[in-house]
């Protein structure tokens, strides 16, 4: 959303102003003390190094603060410390005098000895320091000599904190507190403003745990506004801060803040300047718009920022624009993605055009296109991603085609992706990591497998690392809706039907379309027709449901039409499976290989109460090997009973040796289904398979394992009494 952050030129930029402070003349004191040291130990070569560079980049310290970081045991600079002391205390008893000598001396420490044609200088003027220093050196020189006055005596207070604190005694301890906290007030340099707002706007969009957390944040932002009230980039800060806690007055009023900031007020700005700055405000206001739901208004700062950009020929702003508007429209996306592809290509705006083509394969998909096709669109981006590093686009493309071979059907491939996501963003020697929403994506849907397989206290573990690595929005919406999910599916095997159907209703703040199939779910189990059917009409309205979901509403319609105790008596059988003929349409039309096996299997037990087990057996056949390869505990349970059923259903009753067959295969498939149901909990299930196998091992006269098999029963019962009307004859 935010990577085109303050896209809108550079002579709108207003740079900060350098200004010198005795913190910062303390600090080329220092570098000074240690470039004209002649013996150094490697330790404190290192330690130097270090603590320069933190130096440089954080804000203003007051003189105890300072000492106290060379003193500690972090660091080996003792020595430098008490030299420091002694040269700040030669300079506040000089006066102007030891200012001025102070720039000449640290001119010397860039030129060459002039005996010693072959020897480097004691600072590199191309190194980091050497930059900091040659710019001190230049902000000293533009000085006049009341501001040199005027900087000594606020060299002044800042020595005499430490002076008065040696000579005072304990007994003024009180009043030096107050002293010190009168010198505490942090000052932000513009150099160091400008690398702190651009370290968190980077973690903020690529690795969001590295970045302050909220609170802290916005507190710096206000020391950053302080010090420099119209430092636009602060505010724009702050904006990001704001989207992450989802809190919508603070980010209009930081986004109104920045571009009034970064509008030209002189009359000397061309009319180009300022539109600039109009139309990327609107453009920014859209996204915040769109970033909370508000899509009518978010379209009306689409429009005006699209005729401003129209009106100036900026045709940057017009691709990022569209890209907005396919996010916001629901019709005739295909020819606008199409379009804004072939002109990201003429602009050359490589992020723009990867983007677009993940968003490509994404409604391919929807529509319908060939697997292959899709993919082979996904790969075209992935190409631009490693030409240009980046690694935002890698891992969207990622979890991009875990969602997509999720939507074929083939969760072993989504779950790989997840896990080559999960990989790519991982190791200590990655320079460059992105942990955003995607990342979380990764991360839920490896929790979801684990789910489906029944390894609960994994899935939770995954789970709480989601909640410590993404706290904040947009990302935490990710895993609050899995972490809904999981508990609603536990407690729905453990049929707790009261707290099944209060999650539902909780996951509808998230989904509103998730928690209505929900709520569906737990209706059908407690047989409460009249509102199952209220969800379904509900459901059937809802605009632009993907082809996914029309295929779950359909089997969920044929369940209820099935729901009777013997669905092959009458005309309720004939509508379901013309219904679900209708699914498995759907279904092959839009590749979607796993939902067709699903409908499959509900074809086979509805034929098989009605009485045609040869044809059920053909189904099943065709439809239990994908959902054994990709399908979880559950499915895969269900499949071994209906694949149970079906062989005794074919084979004739009277004792044979195929009959005795078929009974032996069918108690091994119905093994097998226990096991399955027993490892995701589903004891209900698990009651109904111990009664087939106690029948088939009473024809097969296994008196001991039918007796077993009783007991087991009767432990469960016992333990988990049936709380619904179960019919054994559903699937």
């Amino acid at each position: 959303m935010n990577k085109d952050l303050l896209n809108i030129g550079t002579n709108v930029k207003k740079c900060q102003k350098e200004t010198l402070t005795p913190y910062k003349i303390a600090v080329v004191m220092l570098i000074r003390e240690y470039c004209n040291e002649p013996t150094k130990a490697i330790i404190e070569r290192r330690d130097f190094c270090v603590l320069a560079l933190k130096l440089i980049q954080s804000p203003d310290l007051d003189f105890r603060n300072l000492l106290n970081l060379l003193h500690s045991e972090e660091y080996v600079l003792q020595r430098f410390a008490q030299q420091l002391e002694v040269k700040l205390d030669e300079l506040y008893h000089k006066g102007v005098e030891g200012l001025l000598d102070l720039s000449e001396s640290l001119m010397r420490l860039m030129d060459t000895p002039l005996d010693h044609c072959v020897a480097h200088p004691a600072l590199n003027k191309n190194s980091v320091l050497g930059l900091y220093t040659r710019r001190i050196i230049i902000s000293f020189e533009k000085l006049t000599f009341h501001q040199v006055v005027a900087l000594y005596e606020s060299f002044k207070p800042y020595w005499q904190v430490l002076y008065k604190m040696e000579n005072l005694g304990l007994s003024m301890g009180h009043k030096m507190d107050e002293l010190l906290d009168n010198q505490n007030d942090v000052v932000w340099g513009g150099r160091q403003a400008e690398l702190l707002v651009a370290q968190q706007a980077l973690a903020l969009q690529t690795d969001e745990h590295k970045a302050l957390p909220p609170a802290e944040l916005q507190a710096l932002v206000k020391e950053l506004l302080n010090c420099s009230p119209y430092y636009a980039e602060a505010h724009y800060l702050s904006y990001l801060n704001c989207l992450r806690v989802n809190e919508y007055c603070g980010a209009v009023d930081s986004l109104y803040h920045c571009f009034d900031r970064l509008a030209p007020l002189d009359n000397r700005a061309t009319s180009e300047d300022r539109t600039r700055t109009f139309r990327y405000a609107a453009l920014n206001l859209a996204a915040l718009h769109a970033q909370f739901g508000h899509k009518k208004v978010a379209l009306a700062a689409l429009k005006e920022a699209i005729m401003m950009a129209q009106e100036s020929g900026d045709n940057i702003c017009l691709q990022h624009a569209h890209s907005w508007m396919y996010h916001l429209i629901d019709d005739r996306k295909g020819q606008l993605i199409e379009r804004s592809v072939d002109k990201a290509s003429m602009l050359v705006i490589t992020h723009t055009i990867s983007l677009r083509l993940i968003a490509s394969a994404h409604y391919s998909a929807i529509e319908a296109k060939s697997p292959p096709q899709v993919f082979e669109t996904l790969v075209k981006s992935d190409v631009l991603n490693c030409q240009h590093s980046m690694i935002d686009l890698m891992s969207m493309s990622y979890a991009e085609k875990a969602a997509l071979w999720a939507y074929y059907g083939k969760t072993k491939m989504s779950s790989l992706c997840s896990q080559l996501l999960l990989l790519h963003n991982s190791g200590d020697k990655k320079q460059q990591m992105f942990n955003g929403s995607s990342t979380c994506q990764a991360v839920v849907n490896v929790a979801n497998i684990f789910v489906e397989l029944g390894e609960y206290i994994l899935a939770e573990v995954v789970l709480d690392h989601a909640k410590e690595r993404f706290p904040n929005e947009p990302s935490s919406k990710i895993w609050m809706i899995s972490e809904q999910m999981h508990k609603f599916t536990r407690t729905m095997r453990h049929e707790k039907w009261s707290e099944a159907e209060a999650i539902a209703k909780q996951i509808s703040s998230i989904d509103p379309l998730e928690s209505k199939f929900r709520q569906a779910e737990v209706s059908f189990a407690k047989g409460d027709f009249p509102r199952i059917m209220e969800l379904i009409d509900s459901i059937e309205k809802t605009k632009n449901l993907n082809p996914q979901n029309q295929v779950r509403l359909m089997i969920l319609s044929s369940q209820v039409m099935c729901s009777s105790r013997f669905p092959g008596l009458g005309t309720t059988g004939t509508n379901a499976l013309a219904l679900l003929n209708t699914a498995v349409e759907i279904a092959t039309s839009k590749h979607l290989s796993y939902q067709q096996a699903i409908i499959k299997m509900n074809l086979a037990n509805i034929q098989l109460v009605m009485g045609m087990p040869s044809q059920a057996m053909k189904l099943v056949n065709d439809a239990i090997i994908p959902v054994l390869s990709h399908g979880g505990c559950l499915d895969q349970g269900r499949a071994f009973v209906l694949y149970a059923k079906c062989l005794l259903a074919t084979t004739v009753s009277s004792i044979t040796d195929d009959r005795k067959s078929a009974l032996e295969n069918a108690v091994k498939s119905l093994r097998k289904a226990k096991d399955h149901f027993n490892k995701i909990e589903a004891f209900s299930r698990v009651k109904n398979v111990l009664y087939l196998l106690s029948i088939l091992y009473h024809e097969l006269d296994s008196k001991a394992e039918r007796n077993q098999c009783a007991f087991e029963y009767r432990q469960l019962d016992m333990q988990f009494p049936t709380k619904s009307d179960s019919n054994i004859t559903m699937y």
